[in-house]
């Protein structure tokens, strides 16, 4: 029996999904595993933050949290994108904006924005 197929049948003992993956992948998934998990945490940080300082209970935001997460099992990340610099609300885009105080937040906001906005070619 090879290592390979030891460490198979280990990972099929933990696991429902176990995918062989070079290593150029396993670089590739640890990238992408940054930007959706580690990203997205820091993102829910800067808005617990955001919350807080205007005595709003984050928890309000966990439904959506919950939904958002839960239209990734179904929908493509593009296909389920929403919000204001999908529609190119620059009313509503401005406005938070100026309601940012934060100069870093407000620059992310704005890359945010145009990274999204590139994705959907508006």
């Amino acid at each position: 029996e090879s290592d390979y197929q030891l460490l198979e049948k280990l990972g099929n003992c933990i696991s429902q999904k176990v995918v062989r993956i070079s290593s150029e992948q396993r670089k590739s998934l640890h990238v992408a595993a940054v930007f959706v998990c580690n990203f997205v945490n820091h993102l829910y940080q800067i808005g617990n933050e955001i919350c807080e300082e205007n005595n709003v209970p984050f928890e309000v935001l966990h439904p959506l949290i919950q939904e958002t997460a839960h239209k990734i099992s179904e929908l493509s990340p593009k296909e389920a994108q929403t919000g204001p610099a999908l529609r190119n609300d620059t009313k509503t885009i401005e406005k938070h904006l100026d309601f940012i105080e934060n100069p870093e937040y407000k620059n992310l906001y704005q890359l945010l924005t145009q990274s999204i906005q590139h994705v959907k070619k508006l």
